[in-house]
Order: structure tokens, then C-alpha cells, then sequence
């Protein structure tokens, strides 16, 4: 789709003219369309499949050159959609594996701009949709944790390791994207190829306080996350400890026991075996030290 600016007012083409001369506009199309657009428009640059795993710009002669990979906030494991841009003077070129979801988002911003269309400003709306504007992901987020939190608290849950990994992949997510959406933001607002006016650069920096807030947020919540960890550890070793120390106090009781048992368990004779009530004496000796050791166990508060 080829959207060309003319004071205000967009004409929309299904197909792009060859010659782009005194032309301002925007262009979208599929990623695979890559090599032969840049043949018919001379950009001379194949990006790299393995560096634009992550978001980056660069900056060339006549056009920057931006990547990024756009993530689902409603599904942070779903995997990233990557987003290529061309920017020249007067003419955005933008690629993507999802056409049809982004030409959506621009002719709804060019609906929504009116008559104060311009490339420039659509760019700039477009580039806020992918770093998102509805925060809610981190109202879940930190919902989700306090709750979390909560259930240790009042015992209701024994076992979060799975919940405590979940939170801490997303926020890596997060924590990584935003990363590299500022290094992108940064290397626009530079402004080497002198594309955007004074405006679209304060613009620029503005998104660029926006990110650093929301990278604040995931840090913020990461020591939340982090915090909850500590305090699910500390309630398995105050588990531990008491579990220990039953296992001491039986183990303590039941030690004279052993001691009689090897004392009448030894190849000697001894004077008690010819007394009809040796066999009764050892059953109460050993129901008396159980007896004593659960009662001064019991006195000091083990159990």
C-alpha cells in the first residue's frame, strides 16, 4: 500500500509509482519484498538476518535504517514480529512479516490526524503503537505478584517456583525490548541524515522519557520479583529448620533406647536375666525416658 502527503490530505495507491521525485509519503509492504524494492529504489542495503534479531538503527547516506521487533503485550511468549524502516527526506518506506495488522495502524492514525497529516507525524504514532501506549500489562503484572506474594504470606500456597519463573521471563522480555527501543530512539533523535525538523525531534525525546519510565517499571517490578524469591526461600528454610527439628527432638528421645538395646543386646550374662521382672523393667525404663524426653522437650517449646 502507498500512501503519498499532500498539504494534509492523503491519496491512497495500490501501487507506487517508480519515480519518487517531489513525492512524500509512506509505503508498506511484506518483508520479503525487501530486495526488490531496494533494487527499484536504489536503497542499497540487505539487512542481516541474524543482527536484526534485535532492534537496532544505522545510519547511512541518505537513509536510516531501523529494526525492530515488535512484541505482543497481551502474549509475551507469542514471539516478536519484526519491523523494518526505510526513512529517507521525503519518503518512509516500512516492511514487515504482518502487512495488512500495520497498514491497519496507519490509515487509522491518518484517520485519526485529519487535516495535521504528515509523514512525519504518522511515523511518530506508528513508532509509539510499537512501544505501546496501554500500560496495562504492568498493572497485571504487579497485580499478579502482590497476589503471589500474598498466598505466601497466609500459607494458602506451599510451592511458586513455577509462578516466580514465569514473572521473571517476562519481564526479561520486557527488559529487553525497551533496551532496544531506546538505543533506536537514540540514534533517531542524533538526526544525522537531517530527515525530521525540530519537531519530530522533541517528539522523538519524549518517546524517549516514555520508554525510560516503562524500563523503570520492569526493573521495579524485577525487585518485587526478586523480593517475593527471598521471601519464598526464607519460608522453605524456616520449613526446613522446623522439619530438622522434630527430626533432632525424635532422634534425641529415642537415643537412650538405642543405649539399652545395645547394653541388653551384648553376648554377657547379667545378674537381671534370672529375675522374673527384668523383661517388665526395660519396657518401663524405656516408657520413662520416652515419657521424660517428651516432657523437657515439650517444656523448653520445640514442639
Amino acid at each position: 500500500m502507498f500512501y503519498v502527503f499532500l498539504d494534509g490530505k492523503v491519496k491512497r495507491k495500490e501501487k507506487m509509482e517508480d519515480n519518487l521525485k517531489d513525492k512524500k509519503g509512506i509505503a508498506m509492504f511484506h518483508q520479503e519484498q525487501w530486495q526488490e524494492i531496494a533494487q527499484k529504489y536504489q536503497i542499497h542495503y540487505t539487512p542481516s538476518q541474524e543482527i536484526s534479531k534485535y532492534a537496532y538503527y544505522e545510519c547511512f547516506d541518505g537513509f536510516d535504517f531501523i529494526c525492530i521487533n515488535a512484541i505482543d503485550y497481551q502474549n509475551l511468549y507469542g514471539g516478536q514480529r519484526r519491523v523494518l524502516f526505510c526513512l529517507q527526506k521525503e519518503f518512509y518506506f516500512i516492511f514487515s512479516d504482518e502487512p495488512a495488522k500495520w497498514k491497519k495502524v496507519i490509515e487509522t492514525t491518518i484517520e485519526n490526524l485529519g487535516e495535521k497529516n504528515t509523514i512525519h507525524k504518522v511515523l511518530l504514532e506508528f513508532i509509539t503503537k510499537l512501544i505501546g501506549s496501554d500500560i496495562s500489562v504492568f498493572d497485571d503484572l504487579e497485580k499478579e505478584i502482590v497476589e503471589l506474594e500474598q498466598a505466601l504470606i497466609t500459607e494458602q500456597k506451599k510451592d511458586c517456583v513455577k509462578e516466580i519463573i514465569s514473572l521473571r521471563k517476562k519481564l526479561m522480555i520486557l527488559k529487553k525490548y525497551y533496551e532496544q527501543i531506546l538505543d533506536v530512539l537514540e540514534g533517531l533523535s542524533e538526526n544525522e541524515n537531517d530527515i525530521f525538523d525540530e519537531t519530530t525531534i522533541k517528539y522523538f525525546d519524549r518517546l524517549q522519557r516514555k520508554t525510560e519510565r516503562y524500563y523503570e517499571n520492569v526493573l521495579n517490578l524485577r525487585e518485587s520479583v526478586t523480593q517475593v524469591r527471598e521471601s519464598y526461600q526464607a519460608q522453605v528454610d524456616i520449613n526446613l529448620n522446623y522439619t530438622m527439628k522434630i527430626f533432632t527432638v525424635i532422634t534425641t528421645i529415642f537415643l537412650p533406647l538405642t543405649l539399652i538395646v545395645g547394653w541388653y543386646g551384648m553376648n554377657f550374662e547379667m545378674p537381671e536375666y534370672h529375675w522374673n521382672h527384668s523383661y517388665a523393667m526395660v519396657i518401663g525404663l524405656s516408657v520413662g525416658v520416652v515419657l521424660a524426653g517428651v516432657a523437657f522437650f515439650k517444656k523448653k517449646g520445640w514442639f
